[in-house]
């Protein structure tokens, strides 16, 4: 499709155009239109940048930067400030694909005064998680919310816009020490500004260089939103080409309250904050003339205080709901109810693991028992598909846990049989199978992993035992694509030569993962050695008989 299709299919906010000397920001998400403007975050950043006096944004995506910003056509090189908003680690390759079709040096240490390039700015939950891999490539990272950390950024710059007066080092100054920013070592020897000892090492190796660096690197506080009481909380531009095909994405908190070992975000952000239930009722009013199809958005959706006060409300106005993820022991009658209201069929679940002691360790304390009764809560008010999100290679995990993932299906499918015959009708039952990854600063890190290969053979025996269970679908995900996802999620600095294997390779995952392993001494499993318990200590702390 050509921007023109998707600027016409467009519905709702679409901002401001370009007036007067104002800050011009491209908005770049290194990834498809489709899956950019199914990204909240992305949407909301947007309109946060569009609301700010000084600046204006126009959108890029991976399938439209030949063709210049959606908005008007102009080339990203054309623009003060690129700002990046990604959440995916393997989108990063696609950045420095970006960079380089507009004939950008990648490093930021090599874009110098004389370049005269848009300063590059980087946020989103990738910077969170692990930026390093990216750190020779990007001026600065934002961390922290983008409504507490943009606008002090649009204001510094937008002001030294209006007066002519900022270079490329006059930029980085006025933006260095602000909440939430870190210009990073390549930045300021481009622009002649000192670096802390911390840095020096970093700013001394190259991309390509296969010389190990500190990773702890300390970032900076991250800026964030004491309140959530903004309308900025939903979808800013309705369009059928997303996940989500004219669904309005409202969020209904940040943070996330629990603590499972495997999940970033609960051990690594601000508690959880719920937002105010006025300004989500708001968010949902402004869109009920376009739709009334709404999605309800947050880490643990069932987690907000008020809930089931904001599904009666939905369900008053006789709207359709649905729900990003729900967790068993949160998910209340009342949800239920306004799911089968709006004409769902389908629930989606996240049991991670067939059996208790499994999900004990991963942090879930949700039984077989539990489960089963929330799948016929639903099926009994109309549901007829049940999805499963589930994940093989968890640390510890024996074979013999792997297969009582088919057995817990096998058990859920046949609870569907038997609310669908007397109905005379049977749904499928999905099941996501995911590869575990691990992210950095997480309790689960401790243990040690699961061979790849070993993983690989496991997918593979779980994979045909799913396949022979009757009205069953199976989504698998890739072991080589999962590899990848660590390197770059545990990687230090020295990752970033992984990234140029991968373009190297034209992108080809398994390819670069096997030369990765070829010629670096330095592999994650590295970085965890000094944090990991035995698999028999965990098995003795989870309660676990020993293997036969």
């Amino acid at each position: 499709m050509t921007p023109e299709r998707w600027l016409t299919a467009e519905r709702g906010w679409t901002g401001k155009r370009k007036s007067g000397p104002r800050l011009s920001v491209a908005l770049l998400y290194p990834n498809t239109y489709h899956l950019g403007m199914s990204s909240l975050g992305y949407q909301i950043t947007y309109r946060v940048i569009q609301d700010h006096p000084g600046a204006w944004a126009e959108r890029f995506f991976l399938d439209s930067v030949r063709f210049g910003s959606l908005e008007s056509g102009t080339a990203l090189q054309k623009f003060d400030l690129i700002a990046l908003s990604a959440s995916y680690e393997l989108d990063e390759p696609l950045i420095l694909d970006i960079f380089d079709s507009m004939g950008m040096p990648l490093e930021a240490r090599d874009r110098t005064e004389k370049g005269r390039w848009p300063l590059v700015v980087m946020g989103g939950v990738l910077v969170a998680v692990n930026r390093l891999p990216l750190y020779p490539f990007i001026d600065a990272f934002i961390h922290g919310d983008s409504e507490a950390a943009l606008p002090p950024i649009l204001d510094a710059l937008s002001q030294g816009k209006s007066t002519g007066s900022l270079g490329h080092r006059g930029r980085l100054e006025a933006i260095d020490h602000l909440p939430g920013v870190e210009v990073t070592p390549g930045a300021r020897v481009a622009a002649g500004l000192p670096l802390d000892s911390d840095l020096q090492a970093a700013a001394s190796v190259p991309s390509d260089s296969e010389t190990a660096v500190d990773c702890s690197i300390t970032p900076p506080a991250a800026a964030t939103l004491e309140r959530l009481d903004s309308d900025l909380c939903a979808t800013q531009i309705l369009t059928p080409h997303t996940e989500f095909s004219d669904m309005v994405l409202v969020d209904l908190g940040r943070g996330c309250p629990h603590h499972c070992t495997f999940c970033w975000i609960g051990h690594n952000t601000p508690p959880f904050r719920a937002r105010n239930v006025d300004t989500i009722f708001r968010a949902i009013e402004s869109w009920s003339p376009l739709t009334d199809r709404i999605g309800l958005v947050a880490s643990a959706v069932g987690a907000h205080p008020q809930i089931d006060e904001i599904c009666r409300w939905i369900m008053r106005r006789g709207l359709r709901v649905s729900y990003s993820s729900l967790r068993v022991e949160e998910v209340t009658p009342t949800m239920l109810e306004a799911l089968a209201q709006g004409g769902q069929k389908t629930m989606t679940i996240a049991p991670e693991a067939g059996g208790h002691r499994l999900r004990r360790l991963l942090g879930k304390t949700i039984t077989d028992d539990q489960i089963i009764e929330v799948v016929e809560r639903a099926l009994s008010l109309g549901t007829e598909n049940i999805k499963l999100y589930t994940m093989i290679g968890i640390p510890s995990e024996t074979e013999e846990e792997v297969m009582e993932l088919v057995e817990f299906s096998e058990r859920v499918r046949r609870t569907m049989l038997k609310w669908a015959r007397p109905k005379g009708r049977l749904g499928y039952l999905g099941i996501n199978l995911g590869i575990f990854v691990p992210k950095p600063n997480l309790p689960l890190n401790r243990i040690e992993p699961i061979a790849p290969a070993e993983v690989k053979r496991r997918l593979r025996k779980v994979v045909r035992a799913l396949k022979r269970i009757p009205n069953t679908r199976v989504a698998v995900s890739s072991p080589d694509l999962a590899a990848a996802q660590t390197v770059l999620s545990m990687g230090g600095i020295e990752a970033s030569r992984y990234l140029g294997l991968v373009r190297t390779h034209g992108g080809d995952w398994r390819r670069a993962n096997r030369e990765w392993k070829k010629q670096s001494e330095i592999y994650f499993e590295q970085r965890l050695q000094q944090s990991r318990l035995s698999s028999e200590a965990v098995r003795q702390h989870s309660g676990a008989p020993a293997p036969s």
